[in-house]
């Protein structure tokens, strides 16, 4: 029968009767001649048997379901197949599934599939899977369009012929269904070159279905991309991430040998456009090719098919973002134990997913003073400033510190951001003051920080019976902000504790507060949208207000130190 006859027999078919094994089996024969016919209907029909009558058909018939999904362009349903008849333990994507969803990877690949987007970035921390996601994701793309090319590129040769392996593993193997899934003459395995690295489906091309390049070897007249472009960790390591100039060179190399290897095409929306790209990998600097290239596509390209997926080791609730199902992936305490055991700047950038400049951070980890204990009796005041804001990606940060003479102790800190205004942060800030017996808190002025105040004396004194001085002052426009953390960055270094790594361990807000602090880069300082400075900048707040005066106005001298 053909597709309208089975068509008739459904629809003639009673509802009550449409829970049934036959209907279900009529539904299957239904996907199969649509696919036969060549009709796109197929794929809502197969995608109709799995979400509704999956427990109605036979394990046979989910997978021929998944197949012509996949043959459809439906990514997901061709990982699930790719690797039907893999034992559970050994597959990849089924126990990665759940994890991979929340983070909004999987609708990014999907868009990427759908031509939806020219740009996708990827960032994740190392050995969660990105290579053997990408290798689904060039394998998926030469099986759909085999006539194109896709030109993958890493960091070196060995890399690359990593690369090179693993896709004729996924096309030949028994142990993957590739040769199933797309059983045509043009998708079969007809040429390929171990030492050049590359492969083709179908027929054989100048520009081979697959090559595989290092970014530092030639490519002009030999390669193009005309299907995607691939780059997955183009810097090799935190050495060459820490060089400007290795940079420089990396990037000029990337335009000039990759990028420029990019065929025009004409996408689904009927524009005409660059075939798109991939990258996938570490955030190592601001200056690497895959942040240049993000920031050039925000600033001067089509925001809307740009999509940056970042996916850190935790979320903000400090829980590990990749625990994955049966057993595998990794739990928070892991990613502590490489947190204790990494340089900030590097674990930062592998596992946090945040470039920071080495050079121009006057902030360093190492470059602190750290206490495991306070000192022997009463500090001389209790302080604390704030930095305020009302939600969104700014931080609200208030400090807390113990004051001995001239030196600050910074025991409890209010670190937040993305809450729901002040109703929300008023508690938080109030809670903290009366927690540390603050007696004076000072407030910056712009962005509402004076009613600010003004909420905060109220609660303080209505709500809570707290007597607090409270205090507020002109917040310094951006580059005078910048003048200020470095006209303080002496007494930071010198005159202000933070908690040690063992006294910090569990303290979520105070560890984010730290690795603000950490990562503010001075470069970045004369444009203050680029990052986020809010945890420096209430320090040097602090010191700007509290350093060097005693209650009363005079100048306090710590002469404990010798000996009185």
């Amino acid at each position: 029968m053909n597709s309208e006859e089975i068509k008739k027999i459904l629809d003639e078919t009673p509802e009550e009767l449409r829970d049934s094994d036959e209907y279900a089996n009529a539904l299957f024969m239904l996907a199969c001649a649509y696919e036969k016919e060549e009709d796109a209907r197929c794929v809502a029909v197969a995608d109709e048997i799995i979400n509704k009558y999956i427990n109605r058909v036979s394990r046979e018939t989910l997978r021929t379901c998944y197949d012509i999904k996949a043959r459809g362009g439906d990514f997901e349903s061709y990982m699930i197949a790719m690797e039907w008849n893999r034992p559970l333990e050994k597959q990849f994507y089924i126990p990665r599934a759940r994890v991979f969803k929340t983070l909004g990877l999987m609708e990014a690949l999907q868009e990427f599939c759908d031509d939806k987007l020219d740009l996708l970035v990827i960032n994740c921390p190392p050995r969660i899977g990105k290579s053997t996601l990408g290798m689904f994701l060039i394998t998926f793309r030469a099986g759909l369009y085999p006539e194109q090319s896709i030109l993958g590129s890493g960091h070196s040769t060995g890399l690359i012929q990593s690369f090179y392996r693993e896709f004729l593993n996924f096309v030949t193997s028994e142990e993957y269904r590739f040769s199933e899934i797309f059983p045509f003459a043009k998708t079969k395995l007809v040429n390929q070159n171990a030492e050049y690295c590359y492969a083709d489906l179908g027929d054989v091309k100048r520009f081979h279905t697959v090559n595989f390049r290092s970014v530092d070897a030639g490519t002009t007249g030999m390669v193009e991309a005309s299907n995607f472009l691939y780059l997955d960790d183009l810097v090799i390591d935190a050495e060459q991430a820490n060089s400007k100039d290795r940079l420089d060179k990396l990037f000029e190399a990337y335009t000039s040998t990759l990028k420029d290897r990019k065929v025009q095409r004409l996408c689904k929306d009927g524009v005409y456009r660059p075939c798109p790209e991939i990258f996938i990998g570490t955030p190592w600097s601001i200056y690497d090719p895959m942040s240049r290239v993000i920031t050039d596509m925000i600033e001067n390209g089509d925001n809307e098919r740009v999509r940056i997926v970042k996916m850190p080791c935790w979320n903000e609730n400090h829980e590990s973002n990749f625990i994955y199902d049966y057993g595998l992936g990794f739990n928070v305490k892991y990613y502590e134990d490489m947190q204790r055991v990494e340089d900030p700047v590097i674990f930062s950038a592998k596992y946090l997913c945040k470039p920071i400049e080495r050079d121009g951070c006057p902030f360093e980890k190492n470059s602190l003073l750290y206490y495991d204990a306070l000192p022997v009796g009463e500090p001389d005041r209790i302080v604390a400033a704030c930095d305020v804001a009302h939600g969104g990606e700014d931080y609200l940060s208030m400090p807390i510190a113990y004051q001995y003479g001239t030196e600050f102790y910074i025991v409890d800190v209010v670190f937040i951001h993305n809450f729901d205004g002040d109703k929300y942060s008023r508690p938080i800030v109030c809670n903290a003051i009366i927690r540390n017996n603050v007696t004076a808190v000072d407030f910056e002025k712009n962005n509402g920080g004076d009613f600010y105040s003004t909420l905060i004396t109220e609660d303080l004194q209505g709500k809570y019976g707290y007597r607090c001085n409270i205090g507020s002052h002109n917040a310094p426009p951006t580059k005078s902000k910048l003048d200020r953390i470095l006209m303080y960055q002496n007494e930071i270094h010198n005159n202000v504790h933070f908690k040690s790594d063992k006294l910090r361990n569990g303290d979520k807000e105070y560890q984010a507060f730290m690795e603000n602090i950490w990562g503010w880069s001075q470069k970045l300082g004369n444009t203050q949208k680029k990052q986020h400075d809010d945890g420096i900048d209430s320090v040097a707040q602090l010191m700007n207000k509290y350093n060097g005066h005693n209650l009363y106005g005079f100048k306090l001298y710590d002469i404990r130190p010798a000996g009185y």
